[in-house]
């Protein structure tokens, strides 16, 4: 098995249905080389996507996932979901973040049947990683860069939403479009001590839903890293696939 360049994977699990694997090649991310696919923009851009393509017209939906203090990502993740239902998306969201060290879920699993193929399987390009979740389980299915966009998320809801206090504190949210820009926040599930906050600024307490964050286009490869690719990991590539994953670079100047 020859796998010679930067993949990564996202999943999204429709509960009792199908998980939809995004995957990634190093070229289609937001940062150059490879970066910044676990901030806030290239994460909430996948969410996002997922809401509108695999959703089932659902009013209320609930979501579990990981926490993420050290990537900064929850406080823009609030604003996501909170924003939805103040256009209309969903009436009510709740948003469960699991305790460090109990992260384990369905996820996991269907990333289990992924390695367990991968590792039996000849994976020179993103295409043979993308027939790899296909043929792994029923349950999994692959998303590819080109049916979705990155979007600038991380400016657009700064500028309409606050920072929770707090936020490590808490593990479940709740939204409501009964009562816009507001979030509801617990400790633990069992708790009755539950913190309400006005998590919108207040001149964006309407919003519209055609107001959206810009696109962002990834940023490809520098010329470092094409070279690099060209003359240490294109000869680990099966003859048929090196101009596919490892192209000749192009020269210092521009032919």
């Amino acid at each position: 098995m020859c796998t010679c360049c930067i993949f990564q994977i996202f999943g999204f699990r429709a509960d009792g249905y199908k998980q939809y694997n995004y995957l990634i090649d190093e070229d289609q991310t937001i940062g150059q080389d490879g970066t910044l696919v676990h901030g806030q923009d290239s994460v909430i851009s996948m969410l996002d996507h997922a809401f509108n393509s695999f959703g089932t017209g659902e009013s209320d939906c609930g979501i579990h996932a990981d926490n993420c203090f050290g990537q900064n990502k929850n406080r823009y993740v609030l604003a996501y979901l909170s924003w939805r239902t103040m256009i209309g998306s969903h009436r009510n969201i709740k948003y469960m973040m699991q305790l460090p060290g109990h992260t384990r879920c369905l996820i996991d699993a269907g990333f289990g049947t992924i390695k367990k193929l991968y590792r039996r399987s000849n994976c020179d390009t993103l295409q043979h990683v993308t027939e790899v979740v296909l043929k792994s389980a029923h349950s999994n299915v692959p998303v590819t860069y080109g049916e979705w966009m990155w979007k600038g998320w991380k400016v657009f809801l700064a500028d309409r939403f606050k920072k929770v206090p707090n936020i490590s504190k808490y593990h479940h949210f709740r939204f409501t479009s009964l009562e816009p820009g507001i979030v509801y926040m617990k400790v633990a599930a069992d708790d009755t001590n539950e913190i309400r906050f006005v998590i919108c600024k207040t001149n964006y307490l309407q919003m519209d839903r055609n107001d959206l964050p810009s696109v962002i286009h990834p940023a490809g490869l520098s010329r470092e890293r094409q070279t690099y690719l060209y003359r240490h990991v294109r000869p680990l590539v099966r003859r048929l696939f090196q101009d596919v994953l490892c192209p000749v670079p192009p020269s210092s100047d521009g032919q």
